[in-house]
């Protein structure tokens, strides 16, 4: 049987296609999960060696003080050695906690009560792995705790803030000023979450396509930007973009402690 060899870019894209198509929802989670038991044997491990290090030390020195205060600098380099490992560890498992929380969230597909402040700290938090975002960008982020919670989707609203917030961080990408400003507020039964960057010019009309229905033909920034308008919309929140001379501004505002279902 001849092969026809068609155009390699082509099948190339075929075979990634496939290949990503069960990245999100099965080889993520599945490497997750294997991570998660040696990481939680590091963690373990290494507290019992600095407990265990340190009643070995007490011991020796109420049998031997005169050996301890010998080795007193090398018992100090080792405690050191064994506290930075379990801070690293620490840090580490903070990270992938991180990285699960986000993958979960945006599988979960359930209804339920929201917390508007902990999805958005989610998401900075996940931001910090793109290193242009946690080594350019100043961030100014001034988020309330005691915001009632949104009912919606888990995921719904964790790709909207997650499409928003690097929309503004690609924009900033060729400017000289790269400042990210995050605030959240209720004010008359509404929570809104204003965004403000100073990146590239936010194109207001072609962003908005809520009207009309129907996504612009533009670039992928500006497709992207109206699909988070229309399923915000969806969810009975409203999404509005504004250029002004210095920043943009995305506002997002949600019915506080509202019960609506997202798309009744």
């Amino acid at each position: 049987m001849d092969i026809v060899v068609g155009n390699k870019e082509f099948l190339y894209k075929a075979l990634e296609r496939e290949f990503e198509s069960t990245l999100i929802k099965e080889l993520i989670p599945g490497v997750l999960h294997n991570f998660a038991n040696p990481l939680n044997g590091i963690m373990g491990r290494s507290k019992l060696l600095q407990r265990r290090m340190e009643d070995y030390f007490h011991k020796v020195e109420d049998h031997c003080p005169d050996f301890v205060r010998e080795i007193a600098d090398d018992q100090d380099k080792l405690s050191k050695d064994v506290k930075s490992i379990c801070s690293e560890s620490d840090r580490f498992f903070y990270m992938f906690q991180d990285l699960a929380s986000k993958f979960y969230a945006i599988t979960d597909k359930r209804a339920g009560q929201i917390n508007v402040t902990n999805l958005i700290r989610n998401e900075l938090r996940f931001l910090e792995f793109y290193l242009d975002f946690k080594h350019e960008i100043k961030k100014d982020i001034k988020l309330k705790n005691d915001l009632p919670c949104i009912y919606g989707i888990q995921a719904g609203y964790s790709l909207c803030f997650s499409a928003l917030l690097r929309n503004s961080m690609f924009r900033m990408k060729k400017s000289e000023k790269k400042e990210l400003s995050i605030v959240t507020d209720y004010r008359d039964g509404e929570i809104a979450v204003v965004i403000r960057d100073t990146g590239e010019k936010i194109d207001v009309d072609a962003a908005s396509a809520v009207e009309e229905g129907f996504l612009p033909p533009g670039g992928c920034f500006m497709t992207s930007l109206s699909s988070v308008q229309l399923l915000l919309n969806e969810y009975h929140a409203t999404c509005t973009f504004e250029s002004e001379p210095e920043w943009n501004r995305i506002t997002v505002k949600f019915p506080g402690g509202g019960k609506t279902s997202p798309g009744e």
